[in-house]
């Protein structure tokens, strides 16, 4: 079976008065005639479903803009201060949550801090509070968020764990490591962030982002990892080096022998 393809295109001058110029398809004996109107809204939908795609995929931009929304939450090893009116106020500082999350004062004991807001973990004291003073007002406040760290690995000055005390970006991040070395693959470093329970990676690219395009240049959260990857000609050098690591050895009793025939021939 012969299977023919034909397209023409109908010369206005011969469509009936008022109509449509037809775009006609002929595959084989079967016939399907569109209207240029149809073609071109066709067309359209197609293209407005691509860019409707390329919108969803957008990184992790409206994740920021979320995050950057939630109040923060305090974690174990974070330190707080509290302070509870009317007069005498009771001063609380250098209040250290605990590895079980909680944090102890005086008449009330125990409260519950990590994974709430200042805000919840004042809710509970003034309530507990109540028994003991009248209209008790309390303010909470962090004064070392020391369970919110990110951590900056690979080619940089000084990798480790760092506090986040602020907003910071992917940039500012291995600012903070030392900034990266002259072996580092600036275009491909890569944030490994835990999302809803699987682990996701996003390209951060300090060149473009030198060059003034910040697009990949995300803000980071608590428990992120940075990672700034060697160049490819390193890990090629790092691998040849690790295939010839066991003939080191050998290489070196060859060539003192070579160095000791030489100084016995000088010596003669």
């Amino acid at each position: 079976m012969v299977l023919t393809f034909a397209m023409r295109y109908t010369d206005p001058t011969t469509s009936p008065p008022g109509g449509t110029p037809l775009r006609t398809f002929a595959f084989g004996a079967v016939r399907l005639v569109l209207s240029r109107v149809m073609v071109t809204g066709l067309a359209g939908l197609v293209v407005g479903t691509g860019a409707l795609s390329t919108g969803c995929a957008s990184g992790p931009k409206g994740s920021e803009q979320m995050a950057a929304s939630e109040p923060y939450r305090v974690g174990p090893a974070d330190t707080l201060s509290i302070r509870v009116l009317p007069e005498p106020a009771i001063e609380l500082t250098e209040l250290k949550v605990r590895p079980d999350g909680r944090i102890s004062i005086e008449l009330i004991g125990d409260v519950v801090a990590a994974g709430r807001t200042t805000d919840e973990i004042a809710a509970e004291i003034t309530e507990k509070m109540a028994e003991y003073r009248q209209e008790p007002t309390v303010t909470v406040a962090v004064d070392a968020p020391l369970s919110t760290t990110i951590s900056v690995m690979g080619e940089v000055g000084q990798p480790g764990s760092f506090a986040l005390e602020r907003d910071i970006r992917a940039s500012e991040s291995i600012a903070m490591a030392g900034g990266q070395t002259e072996l580092s693959a600036t275009s491909r470093v890569r944030v490994v962030r835990r999302e809803a329970g699987a682990t996701k990676l996003y390209l951060v690219d300090l060149d473009r982002i030198k060059a003034g395009d910040g697009s990949t240049d995300m803000m980071l959260r608590k428990g992120d990892l940075v990672v700034v990857p060697s160049a490819y000609p390193v890990v090629a050098g790092y691998e040849i080096r690790k295939a010839l690591y066991p003939l080191e050895s050998l290489f070196r009793v060859i060539g003192a022998g070579i160095f000791a025939v030489l100084g016995s021939a000088v010596g003669q």
